[in-house]
């Protein structure tokens, strides 16, 4: 008889705790193919390999099992708008994912914000993104205005340096704010931006821009632009040429072999990136993890990031104490010292954009090299421009 009784309360316990467990829905409209392949199919392998992580282990927070519907807009931002309104139509989700690009994050964005949901936009950094759609949006990256922020700390505090030159293009909101943020900071530490010049994606001359460098009293200590995979090689081998030796501060997207092998001429140039091996052991643990499952560290950067994100998320999903979508978007906005790893991360204070550390790397010999990790207070961080 008590036998009977215990198989029957363990009959009872596993029918309550599959009633209390619940289907999270993911939903995914970003390029896996195409231009912006680079940055959104690492993301999403990165969700992707999280949520198959948790369901091995009963889904998140060890009952919500986890499923990810991912469509490829094959980076052209009319098949993002048709896809998403599609995918919204058919699947009742608990989260968006956008691409990485503005045009298609709004495009998609906008259609998900509007179903109440919680929406994220891959590995975006423009606050432009969020500021625009409003409220539910989020970057889970770091900011252009945290990366602008970081490097006019890093200029003054690490290099010492009074002066700078800054390139921007009205291609995209990172390549025309960032900079911009750069100078705000920059100015206020007391030191000066002495030049700017502006420059198109896949521009192949950049000789004007030169001799207005080379026409200044003195060469500016740092030259900073967001130059992009397409632009980077030819400017930087014509500015070297040119005999131009002020230390260079670029994008993120440096941290690639393809700009690592171009030589000596990129030999002392600085990026910034969120996904340092060296910036702690879970940020390592995860490349040798990644590397093993899919055979390719090189796209580790933004992997972490889509994994790290999973944890904001899973700890978004335990505060709401439900899977309900607006419970979960409300939640999120409050997350305070989620550890990750990309590092601690809090929106609780910053808005829409998350406070990450961000690394400082330097190539030398072909590779890049961590020089420091640097975390902004709110009172350092560039004012986010729409």
């Amino acid at each position: 008889m008590f036998r009977k009784f215990l198989l029957a309360t363990a009959a009872a316990a596993a029918m309550a705790s599959a009633a209390f467990a619940e289907e999270v829905k993911i939903g995914v409209v970003s390029a896996q193919t195409g231009i912006l392949a680079i940055y959104d199919a690492p993301f999403l392998q990165g969700v992707q390999m999280y949520a198959e992580e948790a369901n091995a282990k009963g889904g998140l927070n060890g009952k919500d099992m986890v499923t990810v519907i991912a469509r490829d807009d094959r980076s052209d931002v009319q098949q993002t708008a048709v896809l998403a309104g599609e995918l919204l139509a058919a699947e009742k989700l608990n989260l968006f994912i956008t691409s990485s690009l503005a045009p298609q994050a709004i495009a998609s964005g906008t259609q998900s914000l509007a179903k109440g949901l919680l929406t994220v936009h891959s590995i975006a950094s423009q606050p432009t993104i969020p500021l625009r759609l409003g409220e539910g949006s989020y970057l889970v990256m770091m900011s252009d205005a945290h990366m602008g922020g970081t490097y006019a700390k890093f200029a003054t505090e690490d290099l010492k340096a009074k002066t700078a030159y800054i390139l921007t293009s009205d291609f995209d909101p990172y390549t025309e704010f960032l900079p911009i943020y750069f100078q705000e900071k920059f100015e206020q530490y007391g030191s000066k931006v002495v030049g700017h010049g502006t420059f198109a994606y896949d521009q192949q001359d950049f000789t004007t821009i030169i001799a207005d460098i080379k026409a200044l009293p003195t060469p500016p200590d740092v030259i900073m632009s967001m130059t992009m995979d397409a632009d980077f090689p030819v400017f930087i081998n014509q500015l070297r040429a040119a005999g131009v030796t002020s230390t260079y501060l670029g994008p993120d997207i440096l941290d690639q072999p393809s700009v690592k092998g171009l030589g000596k001429v990129v030999d002392g140039v600085y990026y910034v990136t969120m996904a340092a091996p060296e910036s702690s052991p879970e940020a390592a643990a995860f490349v040798a993890s990644y590397e093993k499952k899919f055979g390719n560290a090189d796209s580790a950067y933004p992997a972490m990031v889509g994994y790290s994100f999973m944890r904001e998320f899973e700890a978004a999903v335990a505060a709401a104490g439900s899977t309900d979508p607006a419970a979960i978007r409300a939640a999120f906005g409050k997350l305070k010292g989620v550890k990750t790893e990309i590092g601690d991360i809090t929106y609780d204070g910053f808005g829409q954009l998350p406070n990450i550390p961000v690394h400082i790397m330097q190539i030398k010999d072909g590779k890049g090299v961590y020089v420091r990790s640097i975390k902004l207070t709110a009172e350092e961080l560039p004012t986010p421009k729409k």
